[in-house]
C-alpha cells in the first residue's frame, strides 16, 4: 500500500530546473489524480485562504506523483552536492551493466546487488583510508533494458591516473570510427566493477562545478523510461549514502481531509478555498456545499 504520511515538501518544487537557488513556490498545477488515491489536505494560504490539494502517493509509476518523487530526489542531489563540495572533493562515475551475454531479466533482477557489492568495496577501502564517504546514485535503463548508473561521490581510488579510452562513432557514409578521448583510469575500479558482476566499462572524473555535474545526473530522474511499471518490484531508482545531505523539513499547518469531520473543519476555518484541479473542485464543491465557503479552481 502506498504511504499516506504527509508532508508539504510534497507540494514544493525542491529546486526549480532552471534556476539556481531552492525554490518554495506551490504546485498546485497537476491536472491528474493520483492513481494510488492519496487523500487530500487542506494548508492556509494565508489568513482565511485555504488551499486543497491531493497528497503524494511516492510512487515512480503513478502518472501524476511519479513526477514529484523526481522533483524531491533532484532538489537533494544537487543541494547535497553544493554542501559537500564545500569540503570534500567529488567525482562524477558511470558505471553499466555486462552487455550481451547477460539478459535484461537477469540484468533487473541481481543490478542491485552488484551496484552494491561494488559501492560497499569502495566504501570499505576509502574509510580505511581516513576519507568521509559519501554518494548519491541514480540508475535507468539503456535502451537495450540493461541498467547503468550515474553517481556523484567522494571516492577516488590511489591509482587514479591521466591515460584515454577508445569509442566509437558512426560516420556520414555508415561506417564507424575509432576514437580515442583523455580519461582518467584506475585499474583498481577496472578489477572490482568485473568482480561484482558489472560490465568492464566505467568512466570517472573529478567534478569542478558540483552545481553541473549534480544537475547533469539528476536529469536522468526525468527521462520517460524512469516512469511507469517495468521495473521489478523494490528496484532502487535513486539510492544515497547515509550521510547524503537531507532537504530541511518545512513546517506546516496542513491537515488530512478523509472525514466529513475533516471538511467541516475546513469550513470552520476558511472563507476561500483554492483547489489544484477540476476533482478536487468538484469534491471540495460537495463537501463544503451548504457553508458559505467559497470554492475555486486554481
Amino acid at each position: 500500500m502506498p504511504s499516506n504520511e504527509f508532508s508539504i515538501e510534497e507540494y514544493i518544487e525542491p529546486l526549480d530546473l532552471f534556476s539556481t537557488s531552492a525554490s518554495v513556490a506551490l504546485v498546485l498545477a497537476s491536472n491528474l489524480r493520483c492513481q494510488y488515491n492519496a487523500p487530500y489536505f487542506a494548508f492556509q494560504r494565508g489568513g482565511r485562504r485555504y488551499g486543497v490539494v491531493q497528497g503524494c502517493c511516492n510512487h515512480w509509476e503513478c502518472i501524476r506523483c511519479g513526477e514529484m518523487v523526481a522533483k524531491r530526489h533532484y532538489g537533494r542531489i544537487v543541494e547535497g552536492a553544493r554542501k559537500i563540495q564545500q569540503t570534500y572533493a567529488l567525482y562524477f562515475l558511470t558505471i553499466t551493466c555486462r552487455g550481451m551475454e547477460c539478459s535484461v531479466k537477469e540484468a533487473q533482477e541481481n543490478y542491485g546487488k552488484w551496484t552494491h557489492r561494488f559501492l560497499r568495496t569502495c566504501q570499505q577501502k576509502y574509510t580505511r583510508q581516513g576519507g568521509t564517504w559519501f554518494y548519491a546514485q541514480v540508475t535507468e535503463a539503456q535502451k537495450r533494458g540493461h541498467p547503468h548508473s550515474h553517481i556523484l561521490t567522494s571516492f577516488s581510488p590511489h591509482d587514479l591516473v591521466e591515460g584515454c579510452v577508445s569509442e566509437f562513432n558512426s560516420r556520414s557514409n555508415g561506417t564507424v570510427q575509432e576514437q580515442y578521448k583523455d580519461a582518467l583510469r584506475s585499474d583498481w575500479i577496472q578489477e572490482m566493477v568485473q568482480k561484482a558482476g558489472l560490465g568492464e566499462q566505467y568512466d570517472i572524473s573529478v567534478v569542478k562545478n558540483a552545481e553541473a555535474a549534480s544537475r547533469y545526473i539528476a536529469k536522468y530522474l526525468f527521462k520517460d523510461s524512469q516512469f511507469g511499471t517495468h521495473f521489478p518490484k523494490g528496484w532502487k531508482r535513486v539510492r544515497y549514502s547515509k550521510n547524503w545531505p537531507t532537504l530541511a523539513k518545512i513546517k506546516t499547518d496542513a491537515f488530512v481531509l478523509i472525514s466529513r469531520a475533516d471538511w467541516y473543519n475546513l469550513a470552520s476555518l476558511a472563507v476561500v478555498v483554492d483547489c489544484d484541479n477540476k476533482d478536487t473542485f468538484y469534491l471540495a464543491e460537495n463537501y463544503l456545499q451548504g457553508s458559505d465557503v467559497i470554492v475555486r479552481e486554481k
